[in-house]
């Protein structure tokens, strides 16, 4: 889905604390990466919210707002929010360690769509980015 890796692109430039060596300062940068992920999942579901208000869509994939919502919020509580650590060191992964987390994110998303009733290819069809 192109959508995540517009969603973890943003969340890659957003996110980049530095801790130091002091415990203090680790503690200190630990409870802001926390913060900061907070902020970033709060981020991606007001995202994910408003691609769900897209009624030409939602017609299309013949799927209320809600049940959009439903299956975003399935998306952001099994893929992204136990990958966060992951996506976010991204930037300094290899080419294929990148590519392999990208794979993963994306067969993630399609279980979660499937769980919701969501057919893959008929969500490839209907996404705005494929018009």
């Amino acid at each position: 889905m192109k959508l995540l890796g517009l969603l973890a692109g943003s969340a890659l430039l957003a996110m980049s604390v530095s801790a130091t060596a002091e415990e203090k300062a680790a503690k200190g940068a630990k409870a802001q990466a926390a913060g900061m992920e907070v902020m970033m999942m709060q981020m991606m579901k007001q995202q994910m919210a408003q691609t769900c208000k897209d009624q030409e869509m939602l017609s299309c994939m013949e799927i209320t707002e809600a049940k959009c919502n439903e299956m975003m919020d399935g998306v952001l509580q099994k893929c992204i929010s136990p990958n966060f650590g992951q996506l976010m060191a991204a930037q300094g992964m290899s080419e294929e360690e990148r590519d392999a987390l990208n794979t993963q994110m994306e067969s993630c998303a399609e279980g979660v769509s499937a769980e919701h009733g969501i057919d893959k290819e008929k969500a490839k069809s209907c996404s705005p980015s494929k018009k």
